[in-house]
């Protein structure tokens, strides 16, 4: 657990950075501004996978986890990531597509984005719920 612990709040850390990227990067898209929309979109991916890479390390001591609390959790974490990852991929699909002037095939990858988003963020909270109401197990998290 102890390594499992020194690893969340680097990941979590991973994982706002990327929210706040690619939100970054909506903005800039809703402004046409493509080049920084897609500078955005990408820091947002690159900081995702290195979470990923993260969720990779800790599922190298998860199956001595016996606390089905914890292993849920993780099991949030990943799907959460496997979503915003998703909507980064398709949100840069757009961006391309709007550079070339491809407006109707990128907005059907603004909506994906979007959806993919949604239900990453649905996740979140989720995975902030389960904290939130288990303070005791999760008191290395929440500092």
């Amino acid at each position: 657990m102890d390594n499992i612990n020194n690893i969340i709040p680097s990941l979590s850390q991973n994982i706002e950075i990327g929210d706040a990227n690619y939100n970054e990067a909506v903005t800039y898209l809703n402004s046409h501004n493509y080049d920084l929309a897609e500078e955005k979109v990408q820091t947002s991916s690159n900081n995702f996978l290195e979470a990923k890479n993260k969720m990779l390390e800790i599922n190298k001591y998860d199956e001595n986890i016996n606390d089905t609390l914890y292993l849920q959790y993780l099991n949030l974490i990943e799907e959460e990531l496997n979503l915003k990852e998703n909507a980064t991929s398709n949100l840069q699909l757009a961006i391309q597509n709007f550079k070339k002037g491809n407006k109707v095939v990128a907005n059907n990858y603004v909506s994906t984005a979007n959806k993919l988003m949604n239900q990453g963020i649905s996740i979140q909270n989720q995975r902030n719920n389960l904290v939130k109401n288990n303070p005791d197990k999760f008191k290395e998290v929440n500092q």
